[in-house]
């Protein structure tokens, strides 16, 4: 009986770490998806400042894949 209870708290925190990490991977696909699909230099703009969004640095480096993935981008 005690083994029962280790297994199913051993078993518990699994699918908690599963979730977890289902959760993680799904936030970094959004933003993953974002920054290729969707950025037109918002994104580095807070880094680099006005120059991200003028020269569309992004934009430039993802473009033949966004026409590839049916993304219209201009």
């Amino acid at each position: 009986m005690v083994i029962a209870r280790a297994a199913y708290a051993t078993t518990a925190a699994l699918r908690a770490n599963e979730r977890l990490l289902g959760a993680v991977c799904l936030c970094l696909g959004a933003v993953l998806y974002y920054v290729t699909m969707l950025d037109q230099g918002q994104l580095l703009g807070v880094i680099v400042g006005a120059t991200a969004a003028n020269q569309n640095y992004l934009h430039e480096f993802f473009h033949d894949g966004r026409h590839l993935g049916g993304v219209p981008c201009h």
